[in-house]
């Protein structure tokens, strides 16, 4: 096991399950990761933490241990006359603050006569990750 703490180096490819890469660094450097930092998605986090140095896995990361489950909380109507006028159309994307200061990103999903609803889960929410990870090194 992997203490938090250490620091990783990984090669990893992250897909969809139809096979579309959402992210990958296989033709790059390897990824320096500081273990129980909480900056990787917290499946990929639980496999690392049981491999060895060298080892390879694959596998799919179900949507609560990727990112998230979607939630109809994180489904909000927002008056229009609060929002970019050029952003008043399905699928656009927004960017705004939230609570704490905090930047938030959302898409609208659908255009209502007074308001917008928009959809501030990850775009990712919901899906379950394909994975293929090597642990390049531990130190």
């Amino acid at each position: 096991m992997i203490p938090d703490g250490k620091v990783v180096s990984i090669h990893y490819t992250l897909s969809l399950q139809d096979g579309e890469v959402i992210e990958s660094n296989t033709d790059e450097d390897p990824l320096e990761y500081t273990m129980g930092s909480g900056e990787l998605i917290p499946g990929l986090e639980e496999v690392l933490a049981e491999m060895t140095e060298g080892e390879e896995q694959s596998g799919i990361l179900p949507p609560e241990k990727a990112y998230g489950l979607s939630l109809s909380e994180a489904l909000l109507e927002i008056p229009k006359d609060h929002l970019p006028t050029e952003a008043l159309e399905v699928g656009a994307r927004i960017h705004g603050e939230g609570p704490g200061g905090a930047e938030i990103d959302g898409r609208i999903v659908k255009l209502k006569t007074k308001c917008a609803v928009v959809d501030f889960n990850h775009p990712l929410a919901g899906k379950a990750i394909a994975y293929a990870i090597k642990l390049c090194g531990v130190r």
